[in-house]
């Protein structure tokens, strides 16, 4: 007899779920809620959220990063020259001197992998800081000097 009970009762809450599910379906199926620029930062003004063009100007903003930038890019820039005759060792070391690869012997590596050993070419040539060892060997490779 109690077994029947539970029986009866799962059956209930299971046929329920489903007919409000269904009920849910039928009846809010026409309800495509959009979500618009505006309604969004409403909703965040709402708690609290600030929209930070409301509270900076852009164009400080961007003169200031432009500033920044452009010191970035003048402080990190690096002038090697590789002189004719200089074995892929002189170059790790230089390199390595000026800080723009973190080991002499990763860079050799990777020549070797690659197979240039002799095919690295003398000249004067400009890094950054932000150059890969793949950019800079590809560019000492290749022969892109520094424009003058």
């Amino acid at each position: 007899m109690r077994k029947d009970v539970y029986i009866g009762l799962f059956l209930g809450i299971g046929i329920g779920l489903i007919l409000s599910s269904g009920f849910h379906i039928i009846f809010h199926q026409n309800q495509n809620i959009t979500y618009d620029e505006e309604f969004i930062k409403s909703e965040a003004r709402k708690i609290g959220m600030i929209d930070p063009v409301e509270y900076f100007d852009k164009q400080e903003m961007n003169n200031n990063m432009n500033e920044i930038n452009t010191k970035e890019q003048e402080e990190n820039k690096f002038i090697i020259e590789i002189q004719k005759g200089d074995r892929s060792e002189d170059v790790a070391r230089i390199l390595k001197e000026n800080d723009l690869i973190q080991s002499e012997r990763q860079f050799l590596n990777k020549i070797n992998e690659r197979k240039l050993e002799n095919k690295l070419r003398w000249g004067e040539y400009e890094f950054t800081s932000n150059d890969s060892e793949k950019e800079i060997i590809d560019r000492i490779v290749k022969g892109e000097h520094k424009k003058k």
